[in-house]
Order: C-alpha cells, then structure tokens, then sequence
C-alpha cells in the first residue's frame, strides 16, 4: 500500500489541472476493475473524503485539489489505519451477502444484533436513488417483528425541522440523541450541526453479546 500511494502521489504531483487529470484516470480505472487500492487513493483524494456512487454504480466524488495530497506522514497514517483494521477483521469470521434488507432481518435470531444505517428520510436521499416513507415504513415492521436485538441510526433535527417520522414511527422504542457536525457542505456556511438519533429495542444498560452482528446499508 505505501509504495502503491508513493507512486500515485508522484503521478497526481505531474499530472495536468493539478492533479485533476490523474485523479480521473484512476476513477475511470477503478469504476471498470474496482481495485481495493484505487479505493483508498479515491476515498482519500476525493472531496470531504466522501464515498459516493452515481445510479451506474460509478464513483463520483469530485476531486479535492490540496497541496502535498498525499504526504509522507498521511501515507505513513493510512497504512497504519489499514493495518489496525485488517487485525481486526482477521479475528472473526465474516460473511457478506447482498439481499433485501427485509430478507436479511428475516434471517435474525433472538441471539443476534442488528445495526441499520438507512438513508435519512427528507434528507439528501437522491444519493441513494430514493428512500421514501413506504420503505420507512417497511423498515419499521421489519424491525417491530424481530426477536433480536436493534440499532438504527437516523436523525433527530437540525435548526428548521424535524424527523417526522420518530414521531410516526420510531418513537415507540428507545431514542438516544447526540449533536453532530457535517463537513460535508460545498460551502462553509452549509455546514451545520444536526442532532443525530440512535433507535434501539434494549435496554442500553444491558451487556449485549451477539452471536452474530449483521449491519445493514440499506438503499432503496
């Protein structure tokens, strides 16, 4: 990895427009072969350090031009970020599958735990091709039926308004709330601070230890 991101640095550093040109070869790359390593040089020369796929499934994130993108000290951080995580992954067995998220909370037990990441309902879901109230709702009853345990991340409210439907729905379980703040604006002063919600069906004082954890990115 360091001597990959060596090399990359050293190309994006002569290549034209800054940088740009590079950094849009290696998207077109990675968009056709999908290689771990453009992965992370895109994930850490992209704006805001954003993932993001367009309706084709291509990688879209624009281009963060900064001088000394990739530094020997950055370089030097990532590598160690991917070597704490592989130590990690390399402890447990893990499983990938690509079904409905209904299929997949379905598959539940009493003895399991699962994490929800939807997209936030009135907030931003054209990245995700649509998360409308009737998949909310579907959400909803799957998890009101599950005999295991949940977490769902979602959002509270910001300054003008707030999440409709905790009040509809989600409500009925427990609500924990924390500030949190987006870097993620174009502009400086679109980036706001917005109270972030966790919905769960335990009581947070209980140790919980699942026999298997499925975390769930859902998209419509």
């Amino acid at each position: 990895m360091r001597l990959y991101l060596e090399k990359e640095n050293r190309l994006l550093d002569s290549s034209e427009e800054d940088g740009y040109v590079h950094f849009r070869e290696v998207r077109d790359r990675f968009n056709k072969e999908y290689d771990s390593y453009d992965f992370i040089f895109l994930s850490r020369a992209g704006f805001n350090g954003m993932m993001r796929f367009n309706r084709k499934g291509e990688w879209n994130v624009p281009f963060c031009k900064k001088p000394e993108r990739f530094a020997p000290a950055y370089i030097t951080k990532i590598c160690n970020q991917i070597e704490h995580v592989r130590r990690i992954i390399n402890r447990y067995d893990w499983e990938f599958v690509n079904m409905s998220f209904m299929e997949t909370i379905a598959s539940a037990g009493k003895d399991d735990i699962i994490y929800c990441d939807p997209p936030y309902f009135g907030r931003y879901v054209d990245y995700y091709n649509g998360w409308t109230e009737q998949d909310e709702k579907y959400l909803f009853d799957a998890l009101s039926n599950t005999s295991a345990k949940f977490i769902l991340s979602t959002w509270h409210h910001n300054d003008y308004r707030s999440n409709e439907m905790l009040a509809r729905y989600w409500n009925r379980f427990n609500v924990m709330t924390k500030e949190h703040f987006y870097h993620n604006g174009g502009k400086l002063e679109n980036r706001k601070s917005v109270i972030e919600a966790l919905v769960f069906n335990f009581d947070i004082q209980e140790e919980v230890k699942p026999k298997s954890l499925y975390q769930l990115e859902l998209f419509a």
